[in-house]
């Protein structure tokens, strides 16, 4: 390396006695790159071990919140769609607001014996989540014999109900109107 230096030397000086023009800008620049290599070697980009780990985590947290997304929403749409006319009784719902045994269980039927169409009414509709409306008020203080069984489905109740000559229930949306 000295002797390459050298011989750049003995140039340089050879051209400075001659009197030939020098251009100083390259000698510079090379230079500068020469000593630039020598004192400023080129670092390459290491990674820590708190970069990887912070990447890891990164990467752990997304592909856990999107299966969290992908399970919820498959959830939701997994789930059937229950008619209304199909939907059973909440046992513990009516249970819970009456504190008393007032809906069926699937060892016991309800029977409502000389029981007002209204207290029935009110009743079948906590326990299948509807809204009634009484359009003949008569018909509210109406006595009744029934038997509700747990398995019975909303449309078997009005189907039961409408079997008496009195009354006429007719399910809409969420609303039982009783005529």
């Amino acid at each position: 390396m000295e002797s390459n230096d050298n011989n750049r030397l003995e140039d340089l000086l050879r051209k400075m006695y001659a009197e030939e023009d020098i251009d100083t800008s390259t000698l510079i620049d090379e230079e500068w790159q020469k000593f630039e290599a020598e004192h400023f070697p080129q670092k390459r980009h290491s990674w820590g071990w708190v970069q990887i780990a912070a990447m890891f985590i990164g990467v752990l947290m997304l592909s856990g919140i999107t299966f969290a997304a992908v399970h919820v929403i498959s959830n939701i749409e997994s789930k059937p769609k229950v008619a209304i006319t199909d939907r059973k009784p909440d046992v513990k719902k009516v249970k819970k607001t009456y504190g008393v045994e007032v809906a069926p269980t699937q060892k016991a039927p309800v029977i409502y014996n000389n029981v007002e169409l209204g207290q029935i009414m009110q009743y079948i509709a906590d326990g299948y989540g509807v809204k009634v409306e009484f359009r003949n008020e008569a018909a509210r203080t109406l006595r009744f014999y029934l038997q509700w069984e747990a398995d019975d489905t909303l449309q078997e109740i009005i189907d039961k109900i409408n079997h008496f000559e009195k009354v006429h229930l007719t399910l809409t949306d969420e609303t039982i109107t009783i005529d």
